[in-house]
């Protein structure tokens, strides 16, 4: 299976166009796109060709992708903290984000670097802490964690199925640096 992180076109110069990923800038082909995007929209590209257009709306409002819907309410939530609190600007944060959410860590940070500039968080850097699965099993009475997976389908001490997940499921803000 291929992943394809959207990357914002920076500019564009006939049948190729300059990307810039996480600051690293890449330039690629656009001749297969049926339409030329436009400066500011994200392509998917794949073996060096952009293979579709993602406007930058759809990006922004987090339509496109799941992390970046996350990522748009991580935020909202930074201004009305700003707000709230009589702060200009966030320096950074961080985010306990569950093993168990189906979350992809480095698209939740792409998203976020993507959709801070125009926010109190612009310069903010989001540090994101994993919190493996773990439970406690009913039948042994023993606790787990299983850092490596998403899912859990047996106790790994007892392979008993009748077991609580009790953490992984997390996904929240737990601290800002502001000014």
């Amino acid at each position: 299976m291929c992943l394809a992180v959207p990357s914002k076109v920076i500019s564009i110069d006939n049948d190729l166009a300059m990307i810039d990923v996480y600051g690293a800038r890449k330039e690629v082909s656009i001749m297969l796109l049926p339409e030329t995007p436009k400066i500011g929209d994200f392509v998917l590209v794949h073996a060096g060709f952009a293979i579709q257009t993602i406007k930058a709306e759809a990006f922004q409002t987090g339509e496109i992708m799941h992390e970046s819907s996350i990522a748009h309410s991580i935020l909202e939530i930074i201004e009305e903290q700003c707000v709230e609190k009589g702060c200009s600007e966030v320096d950074g944060l961080t985010v306990r984000l569950g093993k168990a959410t189906g979350v992809m860590p480095e698209s939740l940070q792409f998203a976020f670097d993507a959709l801070k500039e125009p926010t109190k968080a612009k310069n903010a850097k989001m540090t994101i802490e994993i919190v493996p699965i773990g439970g406690t099993c009913k039948a042994c009475s023993r606790e787990f964690d299983v850092p490596d997976v998403q899912y859990v389908f047996s106790c790994p001490h007892c392979n008993s199925a009748d077991f609580e997940i009790t953490r992984g499921r997390e996904m929240e803000i737990v601290d800002m640096e502001v000014h």
